[in-house]
């Protein structure tokens, strides 16, 4: 079983339309509505890939009530907080030249008490797990170091793979980190991990001494993602980037969350990091072929999961492994 932790969910609207005009009315062509943010997202993709989950998060109003109507629909098991405020709303508007622009609201503040109720959920089913995954942006009324928080109620006996941005990363790969509390897994794009370094990632050394840099501070396994450039990753001290076919983009948005449940999959089911690398990508490209956000189709996962190309990252030379 894999636990997901969303701190932060949302109800998905998918907008398509031919071109976004600003300060014109005008209709959509296509609309999807979905549960999601991070988590949730994740949550779906190992269920498309077989996985057992159980999800824990916050779930408010009339919106938090669709959430948990379609997540139980797909077969995933929920353990909900539920919460006074309500549920946010995201939009994704998706023009016919591919731009793709996000509109998300900010997440609905929680209580003391229901966060405490959370952790109290966390703590229970972390014990149970193979992979604990956290994702996602963080409401009001959460701490800027909870994720820290969230990877000690684990207990440090499963690993953790840990997706978000900003302070919430910075509060656990930063060297300020509290030791002991520190995730198994960290993936930040590209622009986030910029952010964080406060330095420009360019070649593949670049990513390279990013990587070597957080393990140094305690973690495990530091990924990158890079879009279409691929994944990098760290393990046992050799940094390898696990590069996707080229395919046709539809919607790339949720690819990210599409990767680090692949990631977790692996994990689970006792894979070398290497093939959990490889299976991340795959997953993160297959996302890119479907229409809704972070949604994969198992059988495009496995025929591109022989097309990723594993490599490792030497001294600016890429050999094949």
């Amino acid at each position: 079983m894999i636990c997901t932790v969303s701190l932060n969910p949302a109800l998905d609207k998918y907008l398509r339309l031919p071109e976004l005009r600003r300060g014109e009315p005008q209709e959509v062509v296509d609309v999807v509505t979905s549960a999601g943010g991070k988590a949730v997202n994740v949550s779906g993709v190992l269920r498309e890939l077989g996985q057992d989950v159980v999800l824990i998060g916050f779930f408010g109003g009339y919106t938090g009530r669709y959430l948990l109507e379609e997540i139980a629909r797909e077969g995933i098991s929920v353990d909900p907080v539920h919460i006074s405020q309500l549920t946010r709303t995201a939009f994704v508007v998706v023009e016919d030249q591919g731009v793709e622009t996000e509109i998300v609201e900010p997440g609905a503040p929680v209580t003391v008490r229901e966060l405490d109720s959370l952790r109290a959920k966390l703590r229970h089913a972390a014990p149970q797990a193979d992979v604990v995954v956290l994702s996602g942006s963080v409401p009001a009324g959460c701490p800027d170091d909870i994720y820290r928080l969230l990877i000690a109620d684990c207990g440090g006996h499963v690993p953790v793979l840990l997706d978000t941005s900003r302070a919430w990363l910075a509060a656990v790969a930063g060297a300020a980190a509290v030791p002991g509390c520190k995730p198994t897994l960290i993936k930040p794009n590209r622009r986030e991990a910029e952010i964080l370094l406060g330095r420009r990632l360019q070649q593949p050394e670049d990513f390279a001494a990013a990587l070597h840099q957080w393990e140094q501070g305690g973690i495990v396994t530091p990924t990158i993602s890079d879009g279409a450039g691929g994944l990098y990753g760290l393990h046992a001290g050799r940094v390898l980037r696990a590069v996707p076919p080229e395919v046709r983009r539809v919607n790339s948005v949720g690819s990210g969350d599409a990767a680090v449940a692949g990631f977790a999959v692996g994990l689970a089911r006792g894979l070398a990091v290497p093939e959990c690398l490889r299976l991340a990508a795959a997953c993160g490209t297959a996302n890119v072929l479907t229409r809704e956000c972070a949604q994969v189709h198992r059988s495009d996962v496995e025929r591109l999961l022989p097309q990723v190309q594993l490599a490792e990252v030497t001294a600016g030379v890429q050999s094949p492994t």
